[in-house]
């Protein structure tokens, strides 16, 4: 069979374009990175060593925010010097290193500073008083604390030495290695992250934590440790409330797609500005939603899901930001539908479908390359109708070949970076059939089918027609196979072109009623009615 081989090497654009204007320029492999939080203030201290692959002969570009003072620069260990004159370079918001390498060698640099951090970092004190610290780094705040390549498309391993106040607990990606005691009660914690993560996701914390461990999850595959770490205050909440299934949701997630990825997984009480943020192996979750009593599973499910898709399987541009949320939202409905059945999985979506209806982002595509503003990317577009292009998606394939595409999807790209065009290659070979036009059709189309259907009958013959009557700036789509139920009955069509019709031989009476996509496989609108009445619609 030819049609997998084919499909990979396609590149179909605009599914496979890259809109973000920066892109890096060297692959960064590893980072160690210490940082030291100080008992008062928002002053920190911060030491980066990076290991890198280099691409060229271009020097090393290193992000780091303009507030931040450079005290030292190594290169390989060494002083950035030529005949003793330093020539590494500070430009706003960035470090250039220079070097004499070529393509294809390894390259260690250092890079020592310290400063208060302007965003990216956030120091101060919680609803009870209590003094703490919390990187919030999406999408490319990192900068602002962590000296780094700060792009979705450079991902690395990385260890961590946190260095925190007396009675502090220091948190960071990965796994816990072993805790120094320093004078003065203070402590450092160290952790490793062994998969290879993007940087937005790299994540520093200390506060004075409760935890409680849950029960290991997933352990037909792999065991994962669970921890829930909130101010102690709110811990009982926690436990009862939004992640009493949290063990529960990793093992679904784990069978439904493979493997979890990481290690561990800790659910951390934070004082990001998120709802919730996928931070790999330490979900960050909002602090006032504790206070309110408002975290919910569902949020829960979400940012679990993306351990897999956006820290596993990562976007490789921001444009493609569907890959890592709309993913997320979807499968966030499928845990859903696995405690609730399918009539949970209509309603999640049916507040989705209302959610996309109600917004303006509708007027734009999902892979909307001319977006400047990445904050803006966290639209209804790349959640609901992002979630909406994946619950199509499997209605049009069915269960099993959708569900072993995704696996597949995975399983290959797992620890790498991905594009949609990537996506589409793997579920058309799934499918057994190129769906780039479903992908092209869903992705870069703005809006939403709304069809007028009516009907007209006369001896038997009941003749559907079909009036794609949404915004013309929108275009026209093509839903193939899709269910019309007549009294009852149920009638596969397909609707391509602004006019369609289907024609129903030996019909015995006319219709009473005419119900569209009744399963609700697809994102649309319609009305319907007999020929010139219009008595009906969804």
């Amino acid at each position: 069979m030819i049609l997998p081989l084919l499909l990979a090497l396609q590149a179909p654009a605009p599914l496979a374009a890259r809109a973000d204007s920066i892109r890096p320029l060297h692959d960064a492999l590893d980072y160690d990175i210490t940082i030291i939080v100080g008992d008062t203030g928002s002053h920190i201290v911060g030491q980066v060593q990076t290991r890198w692959r280099l691409e060229s002969d271009l020097p090393v570009r290193i992000d780091l925010d303009s507030t931040m003072r450079v005290v030292r620069v190594l290169m390989d260990g060494k002083e950035n010097t030529r005949l003793f004159r330093t020539i590494w370079a500070r430009e706003p918001n960035r470090i250039i290193v220079p070097h004499e390498k070529h393509q294809g060698d390894t390259l260690v640099t250092m890079v020592r500073y310290h400063g208060t951090p302007k965003d990216g970092l956030i120091i101060g004190n919680n609803a009870y008083g209590a003094r703490t610290a919390f990187a919030d780094n999406w999408p490319d705040r990192a900068h602002h604390w962590l000296a780094s390549q700060d792009q979705p498309d450079d991902k690395a391993t990385a260890r961590f030495h946190v260095e925190v106040p007396a009675g502090m607990e220091g948190i960071a990606n990965g796994t816990l290695e072993k805790v120094d005691t320093l004078p003065r009660g203070r402590t450092v914690w160290h952790y490793r992250i062994r998969e290879p993560v993007p940087v937005y996701t790299m994540v520093v914390a200390a506060a004075r934590f409760a935890t409680t461990r849950l029960p290991d999850a997933a352990c037909a595959l792999k065991c994962v440790p669970i921890s829930i770490k909130t101010y102690p205050e709110d811990s009982a909440f926690a436990v009862q409330g939004p992640f009493r299934r949290a063990g529960e949701i990793v093992d679904f997630f784990s069978h439904l797609i493979g493997a979890f990825p990481f290690e561990r997984l800790s659910q951390v009480e934070s004082a990001t500005i998120y709802g919730g943020m996928e931070n790999a192996t330490a979900i960050f979750y909002d602090q006032k939603a504790y206070g309110k009593k408002s975290l919910s599973e569902e949020t829960v499910a979400h940012e679990t899901a993306h351990q897999w898709f956006g820290d596993a399987v990562t976007e490789d541009d921001w444009h493609h930001l569907w890959l890592s949320e709309g993913f997320a939202t979807y499968f966030a409905g499928l845990w859903e539908e696995h405690v609730g059945g399918r009539q949970a999985l209509d309603s999640v979506m049916g507040q989705a479908a209302e959610r996309v209806f109600e917004s303006t982002a509708t007027e734009r595509p999902i892979l909307d390359l001319q977006a400047t503003d990445l904050m803006g990317l966290l639209n209804s577009n790349n959640y609901p109708k992002g979630a909406w292009v994946l619950h199509s998606l499997r209605g049009l394939m069915g269960d099993s070949a959708f569900f072993g595409g995704i696996r597949e999807y995975y399983r290959r790209y797992r620890d790498s970076t991905v594009l949609s065009a990537d996506f589409a290659a793997v579920m058309s070979a799934a499918a057994g059939q190129d769906l780039t036009w479903y992908f092209t059709q869903a992705l870069t189309q703005p809006g939403y089918p709304v069809l007028e259907v009516t009907w007209s009958y006369a001896k038997k013959r009941l003749t559907l027609a079909f009036t794609q009557t949404q915004n013309p700036a929108w275009g026209e789509y093509r839903l193939p196979g899709i269910t019309v139920l007549v009294d009852g009955k149920p009638v596969r069509v397909n609707i391509e072109g602004r006019n369609s019709q289907a024609v129903i031989e030996n019909v015995v009476a006319a219709p009473k009623s005419v119900v569209v996509d009744p399963e609700r496989w697809w994102l649309l609108k319609w009305t319907t009615g007999e020929r010139g009445t219009g008595n009906g619609e969804r």
